[in-house]
């Protein structure tokens, strides 16, 4: 009888402290600095510190520091953040860090950041750094190379590192001869397509560009596209025109900020 008792007693603990450890879980709270809105294909949502992905998450889905959004082959997400928002491209994964800043740690994303006073919003990948003054720019993050094209605004780039990088720039069109300009056009406009697929010196090659400084940073220009590679031992950037791949993705990502 007594050893009964017992086992009904430690099955009512046991069952109050199970119900009182969900009833906390349920109640947990954190701050939530982002939300995923939309998703369209397979989109994963993996909460901060959880190997296993929120399935079938209820939109609008808050997001909290440490939580990461991945998107696989055709498949876009658009996130609100209190900075800004952004759409996430395919096959990309991106990490929420706290109320100021982002991480995308592979792929593309297109941000469209608002000015907040007293804050400076930054947009990070494993290579780069971005501080942002209210304005709508794509961050490509690849192995051998990150790519932040401007379309609207001003942004500052520079290494995570804090590393100079060799400063490249194309020649603007109006300081061209006739003959480099056949040469750039060649060059700069048959294989838009597969550039953001080319090795980076072959990038280099083809954009003509011309060595100006070592600088720590670069403040980026509306219409402009810096690329930079992921040596660390050589840094080098290359400051030229948006590309028409870029500007192509840039498009179709805008539909969904509309």
């Amino acid at each position: 009888m007594k050893t009964h008792q017992r086992f009904l007693s430690a099955a009512f603990l046991l069952s109050v402290f199970t119900y009182s450890s969900l009833g906390l879980a349920t109640t947990q709270t954190c701050d939530s600095y982002a939300s995923l809105k939309r998703m369209e294909g397979q989109v994963q949502l993996v909460k901060a510190n959880s190997p296993f992905p929120v399935r079938n998450p209820e939109l609008p889905y808050a997001l909290c520091t440490g939580d990461l959004v991945q998107t696989v082959s055709k498949a876009q997400a658009l996130i609100s953040h209190v900075g800004g928002e952004v759409v996430l491209a395919e096959n990309s994964r991106l990490e929420v860090l706290d109320a100021d800043s982002l991480s995308l740690a592979e792929g593309a994303a297109l941000f469209q950041i608002a000015q907040r006073e007293g804050h400076r919003f930054v947009a990070k990948t494993p290579l780069i750094v971005i501080g942002v003054k209210g304005t709508e720019f794509l961050v490509s993050s690849q192995t051998a190379r990150n790519d932040v094209a401007l379309f609207k605004g001003a942004v500052g780039v520079e290494r995570q590192d804090g590393q100079a990088m060799a400063y490249f720039r194309t020649k603007p069109v109006s300081e061209m001869s006739f003959e480099e300009y056949q040469a750039y056009q060649k060059k700069s406009f048959s294989e838009y397509k597969n550039s953001l697929d080319q090795a980076f010196n072959d990038y280099k090659e083809q954009q003509m560009a011309e060595f100006k400084a070592y600088v720590s940073g670069v403040d980026l220009q509306t219409g402009r596209q810096l690329t930079l590679n992921s040596d660390g031992e050589k840094p080098e950037a290359i400051d030229a025109p948006v590309n028409k791949a870029v500007e192509q993705l840039q498009k179709q990502l805008h539909l969904w900020l509309e």
